[in-house]
């Protein structure tokens, strides 16, 4: 503002500014109202299986709930793109609506994993209170967490829950997708292909297929680990370690993020301190259960009960071991090749740390990223017991990669197309194709992805901390 005569006027930019904000907001309302009618007139075959007098609620309940989803994904959107012009903006707007409304296209879809898990949870949750629901120990080997929104979702009886679940990983959708673009704008910082690349992530085949389609919940975790690395890289390594912690709270698969920390570590990013926020925060999200009357041995051994199940050598998972001839669930392959399958796994690991290690100074934002890709699909790659939606970390990571060049979009691909084969496989029960082809999608992957990282670290030119 500037002083004229004694009296405060706003600058020409402030008044644009201002102008401008008003917009967004009539934008923001406009487009939710438009959302909620299209959501409305959506067809949910589900709800067919229920009386007529109780469809209009139960289709007003799925319209309200994905409207609140498209609402925060526009703000988030909103927050990426919203110093372009007011057309590009408004055509944003409607891109996301129109991803929203394909995935509602998805939700009738029910797997094996719900009609025998998720549904069968929330059935035994209906009758308790909310605080008995956290408390409880119920036929599920999943954390709390995960657990707590379970419960709340059990409020809505006489409904198709999948509908909600389904909800719930759609907006992890677009907080996973705010992370990508986060990574994605420390090497792009045009604000066009930024909101393009946020649009872009949200129809990822991965992230179409784990949430909207399968109703499973790794998009929540790896949302939390993808948000912990931007924050680390943008300066922030408690808010990026406590990420780490609420993510491991959810899913155990977010240790094959947590190698990342030693190239942090160098970078002088996070120090050891930062390391004990993410047990912090773990038991943070824990509390609610300790609480409502949880022992603490359990949620200190949760993963540990995980462990001692499925004891196959690979469960439709893009791993070394679906070139393997026969069944893949013979016992006798786990007995055999379960220790050297660890061992893979961890000297895989050793040694894209040694890599980094011999090269402390020429460790930047890219090599970073470039040594968690290869962390997260490499370490799955060798372990056994792996599950098809395991390396979903490497995909959409890989994805960002692309930021950096396009010489990593093949391995992006790669790694996209193994996933996908592997989900057919599960999804399906037959994949459209064996599982061993997605075991040499992984693996050209991996190798690409090798070649680039082993090349920016030996490098003649040393690289600046970027």
């Amino acid at each position: 503002m500037t002083r004229r005569g004694g009296v405060f006027t706003k600058t020409r930019e402030e008044r644009i500014g201002g102008r401008k904000l008003a917009f967004l907001t009539v934008l923001f309302v406009g487009a939710t109202l438009i959302f909620y009618y299209f959501a409305l007139h959506a067809r949910y075959a589900a709800i067919d299986d229920f009386v007529d007098r109780k469809q209009p609620m139960l289709i007003m309940i799925t319209a309200v709930a994905f409207t609140v989803v498209y609402a925060a994904t526009l703000l988030i959107l909103l927050r990426i793109v919203r110093r372009l012009s007011l057309p590009v903006i408004i055509g944003f707007s409607l891109a996301a609506g129109m991803i929203l409304l394909g995935k509602i296209s998805l939700l009738d879809f029910r797997s094996d994993d719900y009609d025998i898990f998720l549904g069968n949870w929330i059935v035994s949750y209906t009758p308790m209170t909310i605080w008995q629901g956290f408390g409880t120990y119920i036929a599920s080997d999943y954390t709390p967490p995960y657990l707590y929104i379970l419960v709340l979702i059990s409020r809505v009886q006489e409904y198709p829950s999948e509908y909600l679940i389904k909800a719930v990983s759609v907006l992890f959708d677009a907080i996973l997708a705010y992370g990508l673009t986060r990574l994605f704008a420390l090497k792009v910082r045009r604000e066009l292909w930024q909101g393009i690349f946020f649009c872009l992530a949200m129809i990822l085949p991965p992230v179409v297929f784990n949430g909207a389609y399968w109703a499973q919940c790794d998009v929540i975790y790896v949302s939390f680990c993808i948000l912990a690395l931007a924050e680390i890289l943008s300066g922030h390594p408690v808010r990026g370690m406590s990420c780490f912690g609420v993510a491991l709270s959810f899913k155990l698969q977010t240790v094959f993020f947590l190698p990342v920390l030693l190239p942090l570590w160098q970078r002088k990013d996070i120090k050891l301190w930062h390391v004990g926020m993410i047990p912090l925060f773990y038991m943070v999200m824990m509390t609610p259960a300790l609480l409502a009357g949880k022992s603490l041995h359990h949620v200190l051994t949760v993963y540990i009960s995980q462990a001692g199940t499925y004891n196959f050598i690979t469960i439709n998972g893009p791993t070394l071991y679906e070139l393997l001839p026969g069944d893949k669930g013979n016992a006798a392959y786990f007995q055999m090749l379960s220790g050297m399958a660890m061992m893979l796994a961890f000297a895989f690991m050793v040694a894209v740390c040694a890599a980094l290690v011999m090269h402390p100074e020429r460790v930047n934002a890219e090599t970073v990223l470039c040594a968690c890709v290869l962390f997260t699909a490499g370490i799955p790659f060798f372990l056994p017991k792996m599950h098809e939606r395991y390396t979903f970390g490497a995909d959409v990571l890989s994805f960002a990669m692309v930021a950096f060049g396009p010489q990593y979009l093949p391995a992006a691909c790669c790694l996209m197309l193994s996933s996908y084969l592997c989900y057919t496989a599960g999804l399906y029960r037959t994949g459209v194709l064996d599982l061993s082809v997605s075991t040499l999608f992984a693996a050209a992957g991996l190798v690409i992805m090798a070649i680039i990282f082993w090349r920016k670290l030996s490098v003649k030119e040393l690289e600046v901390k970027a």
